[in-house]
């Protein structure tokens, strides 16, 4: 599992941790591990701070999370970061009802795994899951579907998975045509994919769209 905590609310040395900051937690001391691939740029981080205050809290954080998309976390394969970042506590300053980049990261883990990424409290042994703002997953999901071509789905992940499966096979002919070899593991795999894309599609339009439609 990933969960996400304030640096303030993380108070012990049991868990393995990574800041995700932009300055690798340097205004609170921090000397442990980083992960860089997931800090913001400054230069929309810095459009997004000057313009607090001036625009509307929902354009400002939406102008946030579709730079952040965009530039950080569309580059990034969602799979290969949890791998990377198992069984770790990710820590960035702002607190836990805050707006962060933490719970944009946590939502699109979230949104395309279909696992659960808690912000949480920690001391000592003790941890705590708490709230975060609901609405960043939401501008997220929304964000994500205009900067992509749905493909006729209305699952992020069900799309993710169908793609996957897309590249496998399209790996497969790129092999048997370089080898002469039969490659037929790679498309049974990208079946599987297929399917798997199938009921996700399934179970996000039973819980989503027709709640939604309902309205």
């Amino acid at each position: 599992m990933i969960s996400t905590c304030s640096h303030k609310n993380y108070k012990s040395d049991l868990y393995s941790t990574f800041a995700i900051s932009g300055n690798r937690g340097k205004d609170v001391g921090y000397n442990g591990k980083c992960f860089p691939k997931l800090a913001p740029k400054l230069s929309f981080w810095k459009i997004w701070h000057d313009n607090i205050g001036v625009v509307s809290e929902e354009e400002n954080n939406k102008y946030y999370i579709e730079e952040y998309y965009n530039q950080v976390l569309s580059k990034l394969d969602p799979e290969e970061i949890y791998r990377e970042l198992y069984n770790s506590i990710l820590l960035c300053y702002e607190d836990n009802k805050e707006f962060c980049h933490r719970h944009i990261v946590a939502a699109w883990l979230e949104i395309l795994l279909d696992i659960e990424v808690p912000e949480i409290k920690v001391e000592g042994y003790h941890i705590e899951n708490i709230e975060r703002p609901e609405y960043i997953k939401e501008y997220l999901e929304e964000i994500m579907k205009k900067n992509t071509n749905m493909r006729g789905f209305n699952s992020l992940r069900a799309l993710y998975l169908f793609e996957k499966g897309e590249s496998l096979e399209q790996k497969a002919n790129e092999l048997e045509k370089e080898t002469g070899k039969c490659f037929d593991c790679y498309r049974q795999e990208a079946c599987f994919l297929r399917c798997d894309a199938d009921q996700a599609e399934e179970e996000y339009n039973n819980k989503y769209v027709k709640i939604k439609n309902n309205k």
